[in-house]
């Protein structure tokens, strides 16, 4: 399978990074810093190309890996090289179903995705949406393979996709929020700052493993690290009293509104 990538910026290279000696794919990309995608292809093999329409004739997937402001740009190069056997794969953010079968001018089967930002370290959540009726199960099981090395995959309806950005694109921002505030509040209490981050970093980590392995309820879970009358439940109490759930719930709430404003789903 050939994979080209327009655009090899932050989540396009790191996407490209996670394809590095896979077997039976070659990549091919495009950037429009020429420096930086040499030292990518050194890096992982990558094909540099020497333009849209090479990139395009050359690949099976086309991913696009751009700003959505820039893809009117790219369109018009892509087109000529465009058949129906090959397949534009956008990562895109904000970019509709409609707006990408407009842009290839409907003759190849289009797909939109949303990788969140731990797909850079292959520990994210990408989700595809494969509404387009011209795509084949084999094109299908292709983006498939080509995000699974990233992390999890799900598929979903585009109706879905506002939801899913407002919790899980924007979401990697709420916990590094909290984890801000829960260091801070480690220096506030005493803590060295170096300790504290690691301490915390740390928690983050454990708790969720332990959410991800377990069978057991996430209510359950945090039940079993509250005693009566101790220092959780202290806290926990007052996080009831002054409605932070709600006010997480309504926070993601706001984002989902913002997505369906813009169009479909930008994390910026």
């Amino acid at each position: 399978m050939n994979v080209g990538f327009i655009g090899t910026g932050n989540m396009g290279g790191a996407i490209i990074g996670t394809l590095t000696g896979a077997k039976d794919i070659t990549v091919f990309g495009l950037n429009q810093t020429p420096h930086k995608l040499e030292a990518l292809a050194r890096e992982t093999g990558l094909i540099p190309c020497g333009g849209i329409g090479e990139l395009t004739s050359r690949s099976d997937l086309i991913v696009l890996a751009v700003k959505p402001q820039q893809a009117g740009a790219v369109w018009p190069e892509m087109l000529p090289a465009l058949t129906p056997d090959k397949c534009l794969v956008s990562l895109a953010a904000g970019l509709t179903q409609s707006d990408l079968r407009h842009g290839v001018d409907n003759i190849c089967p289009v797909v939109r995705t949303m990788p969140n930002s731990p797909a850079m370290i292959g520990e994210g959540v990408t989700a595809v949406c494969f509404d387009d009726p011209a795509l084949t199960k084999a094109q299908k099981r292709a983006v498939l393979d080509l995000f699974r090395p990233s992390g999890d995959v799900h598929v979903l309806p585009e109706r879905s996709f506002d939801a899913f950005t407002a919790v899980v694109g924007s979401g990697p921002a709420f916990i590094f929020y909290l984890i801000e505030a829960m260091i801070e509040s480690g220096v506030e209490l005493g803590l060295e700052r170096e300790s504290s981050s690691r301490m915390v970093k740390k928690l983050f980590r454990g708790a969720s493993l332990m959410a991800e392995r377990s069978d057991r309820h996430i209510s359950l879970l945090r039940e079993m690290s509250v005693a009566p009358a101790g220092t959780t439940i202290a806290a926990l109490a007052h996080f009831d009293r002054t409605a932070v759930r709600g006010n997480i719930m309504d926070a993601i709430r706001v984002a989902f509104n913002r997505s369906v404003e813009m169009g479909g789903g930008s994390m910026s």
